[in-house]
């Protein structure tokens, strides 16, 4: 479906953009309700592009290329666009929790290894880990005392 939407965006943006060759500027509001304008346009060339989303979410690129090549940056802008709205779902879903690195360490085995990971927990769960491991650092602390 995104692979679709992304190649149906690409065909649209490089019609707009065969259609207006030459015009110096032109704009369009897609089927997917994308703001499509390009700016600077010559006989062959388009010189930026900028592209908004729905949400208002915009994104550029005014390096320049052959009308022919609109497809090609008009895909490269979607799957940019695309990765803006995953790291922006991933802000939303991580909101409130806390992120934490833990390090476990194998101490016991001949090759000893250490192992460093990021979790991201709610100010409830840390709170259940830190009792848990000052547990263990007593535990520990006992152990070695003996």
């Amino acid at each position: 479906m995104a692979t679709d939407q992304r190649s149906a965006f690409a065909a649209e943006t490089a019609k707009l953009a065969r259609k207006n060759k030459g015009a110096g500027r032109a704009q369009a509001t897609t089927k997917n309700g994308y703001t499509v304008l390009l700016t600077s346009m010559s006989s062959g060339h388009v010189d930026a592009i900028v592209i908004t989303t729905p949400d208002g979410r915009e994104v550029r690129r005014a390096d320049g290329w052959k009308v022919s090549k609109t497809a090609e940056v008009a895909e490269f802008l979607w799957d940019v666009l695309e990765e803006d709205k995953a790291r922006a779902a991933k802000r939303e879903r991580l909101a409130g929790l806390k992120s934490v690195s833990i390090t476990s360490v194998d101490a016991i085995s001949p090759a000893s290894s250490k192992d460093t990971r990021r979790y991201h927990l709610t100010p409830r769960q840390l709170a259940q880990l830190l009792t848990l491991a000052e547990q263990l650092a007593a535990a520990n602390a006992a152990t070695a005392a003996d």
